[in-house]
């Protein structure tokens, strides 16, 4: 073997061996990369796993909201890797997104006011609490345009997203990602991860993890906002409950026994609370009033309003005044306390057993009918009148006048509030004052409790097994032997 020979093997030896060895090299390091890019996807998957577990864990506790929306700021930045994170939630009016989360490390969002800009370049804590407090529009700057279209992103470089109209030098070279966090077919805020130039931007990976996040992250919040609606909800209901035992005290809890007169009440609430309301109140030398009253509208206004008149009205009522003058009493204390578009109609009757005269007034309520025995007739009674609330006093007392009329034995007054007469059927046909005279008609000889039980069953008849949509009170007074 010559020596030029020998002296190539060797060289091609080296060049073998030297390959063999960068290969190896090459390999080693791949699979270095290969093992830290495994470990760091397990890593990732903890960290995500322990964030739906904690996540899982404060909605079964029912943790304060505050310590919710920390808990899922924070978590998303640890899951991600960030420095900083905020979040946003639409108010309960729709107006504004209103800033839940900041994180002291998050760089500014939206476009600053230049005086808050140089503040904040100076103090950081100034910036920081103005950031925690200023609200978005849902169609404003970078927040709302992702709020509004409902989607997620990943942005290099905030400061140079078109949105900030130009951004701020606080904002140079952070990268964020950002997502609408979406319920159904709603919106409930937005969630941001941030991070500073000195670490590398948000691959794709890291935004398929983030939009895991936003996801979760709207479920949690869309649970906890369920539960406390229906949490509320429970505990309104249970004031109304309450507030529905107490309005039925008020009403009376019998009919009176009268010796010449047969007097029945009933009260049939549209809603837990009532807007009608009657009353059977004992006056001097044996004398009775009676009342019946219709509030304008439903629910806890009208319920409150009608404690009022009840309380007014007997204070009022002793003392030998007439109807007119206790409604006009009623009027006064009551008309500058209620709403200008709310307002009580009334009729207040006053009646001795021992006689057959009746006196009535009418505040603005639907006209009382009779029946008479004789000739089974029906009449309406005609009296004048506004009804409570429209007028402080003037107007009221110069139309609201006293009615007197006599009832003869088996004689049957009717009083009713139009919850009665305006029930609507599945058609939307009106019950009507002609079908109520008609039964009442029929009714009347059987006494006032036929009456109010039959007139009652008539009108649920009618309504086909639907709930009334207004109160239904009656009265009737009949003259006995």
């Amino acid at each position: 073997m010559t020596p030029i020979l020998l002296t190539t093997i060797i060289l091609l030896l080296a060049v073998c061996v030297t390959t063999l060895v960068v290969l190896n090299r090459r390999k080693d390091l791949a699979l270095a990369e290969l093992l830290a890019e495994e470990k760091a996807i397990v890593d990732e998957e903890r960290r995500m796993f322990g964030f739906l577990h904690d996540l899982g864990e404060a909605i079964t506790r029912e943790d304060s909201h505050a310590a919710l929306h920390r808990l899922i700021v924070k978590g998303a930045i640890q899951v991600t890797e960030s420095q900083g994170g905020a979040l946003y939630l639409l108010d309960d009016v729709g107006k504004a997104l209103v800033p839940r989360y900041y994180s002291d490390l998050c760089p500014p969002l939206l476009e600053l006011p230049e005086r808050i800009a140089a503040l904040g370049k100076k103090n950081p804590d100034s910036l920081l609490s103005f950031l925690r407090l200023h609200t978005v529009r849902p169609d404003e700057g970078l927040i709302g345009s992702v709020f509004s279209g409902r989607n997620s992103e990943v942005i290099a470089d905030l400061r140079k997203d078109l949105r900030l109209a130009g951004g701020s030098s606080l904002q140079n070279n952070v990268s964020i990602m950002i997502g609408a966090l979406k319920f159904g077919a709603g919106s409930l805020g937005v969630l941001i991860v941030t991070r500073p130039k000195e670490r590398p931007t948000y691959n794709s990976n890291d935004f398929e993890v983030f939009k895991s996040l936003v996801e979760q992250s709207a479920f949690a919040l869309a649970n906890v906002m369920a539960h406390q609606a229906a949490t509320e909800k429970k505990h309104i209901e249970a004031e109304l409950r309450a507030a529905s035992d107490i309005q039925r005290i008020l009403l009376p809890d019998h009919d009176p026994k009268l010796q010449g007169y047969h007097i029945v009440g009933r009260n049939i609430p549209a809603r837990v609370l009532s807007g009608d309301y009657y009353d059977f109140i004992p006056l001097e030398d044996g004398r009775w009033g009676a009342v019946i009253a219709d509030v304008s509208g439903k629910g806890p206004a009208a319920a409150i309003i009608t404690a009022m008149c009840r309380s007014v009205l007997r204070c009022a009522a002793p003392g030998g005044a007439s109807p007119a003058e206790v409604l006009a009493s009623v009027n006064r204390h009551i008309a500058p306390d209620i709403r200008e578009d709310m307002f009580v109609s009334m009729i207040y009757l006053v009646f001795d057993p021992a006689d057959n005269r009746v006196t009535l007034a009418r505040a603005g309520h639907t006209l009382p009918v009779l029946w008479r025995q004789e000739g089974g007739v029906i009449e309406t009674l005609h009296s004048g009148g506004l009804a409570v609330g429209i007028d402080k006093g003037d107007v009221f007392e110069r139309v609201t006048k006293n009615l007197e009329f006599f009832m003869e034995p088996g004689d049957c007054l009717l009083l009713y509030t139009d919850g009665v007469n305006e029930a609507l059927d599945t058609k939307g046909l009106e019950y009507g004052e002609e079908r109520l005279r008609s039964n009442l008609a029929l009714l009347a000889p059987q006494g006032p409790k036929a009456v109010v039980d039959g007139l009652i069953a008539d009108v649920e008849k009618f309504l086909g097994g639907r709930r009334s949509l207004d109160d239904i009170t009656l009265i009737a007074l009949q003259k006995t032997p």
